[in-house]
C-alpha cells in the first residue's frame, strides 16, 4: 500500500506547491503504471476530479496470478506478493473488489492478445462501471499484446488519450 499512499502523497504536494489544480487532475499509466490509475481512482475517489487513463493494468491479482504467463506469475510473486500465502493482502490490493468507489470517468486501452493481463479484466470493469453510469471508453487493439509494438497503434492511443484528457480537462 505504500505506493498507493505515494500517489496521494505526491498529489498533495503538487497542489500544495501550486504546479496542479486540484479541480484538472488526472492519473494514466500502464502495467503496472495501469494498476496504480486503478487503485488511486479506488483509493482516493475524490482526488481524480478529471480521469483516468488506465493501459493494460492489472486490477485483480488473483486472476493476474491464474492467468499469467508463468514466469510472470513467479517473478511477480517478489514485487506483489505470494498469492499461495498472501491472498487476503492481495485481495485488499485489488481494484476489483473497490469499483463501487470510482466517481471518474476512465478510458482503458488494452491489447487483445496480451497475455500478462488478460482482456477479460477490462470487460469485466466495464461491468461494474455500466450501473453506475459512470463513463468507461474502451480502445481495443487487436494486433496487439501488452503494449504497443505497431507505430500506429501507438499513434492511435496516444491521440486517444490525450483527446479523453482535453475533452475531460479544458
Amino acid at each position: 500500500m505504500d505506493g498507493v499512499r505515494d500517489i496521494k502523497a505526491t498529489t498533495d504536494h503538487l497542489i500544495s506547491a501550486g504546479i496542479a489544480d486540484p479541480k484538472r487532475l488526472g492519473i494514466m499509466g500502464g502495467s503496472y503504471g495501469g494498476y496504480m490509475v486503478m487503485a488511486g481512482v479506488t483509493e482516493y475517489p475524490d482526488m481524480f476530479a478529471a480521469h483516468g487513463a488506465n493501459l493494460f493494468g492489472v486490477v485483480n491479482f488473483d486472476t493476474f496470478f491464474k492467468n499469467t504467463q508463468p514466469w510472470m506469475a513467479a517473478i511477480s510473486t517478489v514485487e506483489y506478493g505470494n498469492p499461495a500465502t498472501e491472498a487476503e493482502m492481495l485481495k485488499s490490493l485489488s481494484p476489483i473488489h473497490k469499483l463501487d468507489r470510482i466517481k471518474t470517468p476512465l478510458i482503458v486501452l488494452h491489447g487483445a492478445n496480451d497475455a500478462m493481463c488478460r482482456w477479460s479484466r477490462p470487460a469485466d470493469r466495464h461491468r461494474a462501471q455500466a450501473p453506475r453510469n459512470i463513463p468507461v471508453e474502451y480502445v481495443l487493439f487487436p494486433d496487439e499484446g501488452h503494449g504497443w509494438r505497431g507505430f500506429p497503434n501507438q499513434v492511435r492511443s496516444t491521440a486517444e488519450i490525450v483527446k479523453f484528457f482535453e475533452q475531460r480537462l479544458r
